[in-house]
């Protein structure tokens, strides 16, 4: 079965270490409030985005992400234009539940941002 792995938005050694995990085949990080990272992960985010399906899930437990109200580094917005898929209103752990549930399926990207969209209050 392929795995999906958690990630911390505080820090780019989490992120880092599950892009060499070996059969990790998707990455779930909680990232701030409403869907923002730290600036200085955000480009190491995107670089694993382009090679697996990273899913962003706010780390508060609650309430649906931001998708388009900003657009600096790190900002909800940036990480969506670098490939990262907005959990909807799911927190980390639902979210991971979900993506290795999809990732077992065969699931691609698509059908990943897809299913995670109809989370979305």
């Amino acid at each position: 079965m392929r795995e999906s792995g958690p990630a911390g938005a505080g820090g780019t050694a989490g992120v880092d270490r599950a892009a060499g995990v070996a059969g990790v085949a998707g990455v779930v990080v909680e990232v701030f409030g409403a869907g923002h990272a730290a600036q200085r992960n955000a480009a190491a985010l995107k670089r694993l985005a382009a090679r697996m399906p990273v899913v962003f899930a706010s780390r508060t437990g609650a309430g649906e992400l931001y998708t388009s109200t900003a657009g600096y580094p790190g900002s909800e917005k940036d990480l969506i234009d670098g490939g990262l898929i907005p959990a909807g209103s799911l927190d980390g752990l639902k979210a991971r539940v979900l993506l290795t549930l999809l990732l077992a399926d065969g699931a691609d990207r698509g059908r990943i941002a897809a299913v995670l969209a109809q989370t979305a209050d």
